[in-house]
């Protein structure tokens, strides 16, 4: 077989096998750049959730130290949205392996709140910082209950489970 200039096609097997070649390379590159494979996932992860009209992205950052029983947890949210958020809140909880909420030993109640009092401006981060709280025992894992919020038309929203995992990411 040939074509009108005489000639022989490139067989479509091979022109697939580069093409397959190219995103190979591509997503490897992309999944294994250093430094910038956090910057690129949090980017991708913005443009996923203003593309299906979640409002926040919620970044969390452990800085535990285990060994001694020690819970932390640096947290950044940012307003996706055009509108101001107030009053946004993560409620967290501690548990053992048995999946038994954990009491600090400083506080009376299981909770752990991530509190931001201040009017989170569209496009703004704004950070939070959760303990260092101690246990008497080892805990094992961190959960969030629920991340809600009021927009400035006075309307409350909470963050489905759902949503949960989409918009919050674990660094």
């Amino acid at each position: 077989m040939f074509n009108l200039q005489g000639k022989k096609p490139i067989p479509t097997i091979f022109i697939q096998n580069r093409l397959y070649l190219s995103l190979f390379v591509t997503c490897l590159v992309f999944f294994t750049c250093g430094p910038t494979r956090v910057k690129t996932n949090v980017d991708t992860r913005k443009e996923y959730l203003k593309g299906v009209g979640l409002p926040i992205l919620v970044s969390i950052r452990p800085r535990h130290n285990r060994d001694k029983k020690e819970l932390q947890l640096f947290i950044k949210t940012e307003n996706l949205t055009k509108i101001k958020i107030n009053k946004f809140q993560i409620l967290f909880f501690a548990s053992d392996q048995n999946r038994q909420f954990l009491i600090p030993d400083e506080q009376k109640t299981p909770e752990l709140i991530c509190l931001i009092p201040k009017t989170i401006m569209p496009d703004t981060i704004y950070k939070c910082h959760v303990g260092p709280f101690v246990y008497s025992q080892l805990w094992d894992s961190i959960s969030i209950h629920s991340i809600s919020f009021t927009t400035e038309d006075k309307l409350r929203h909470v963050i489905s489970e759902d949503d949960i995992d989409d918009v919050v990411i674990w660094l």
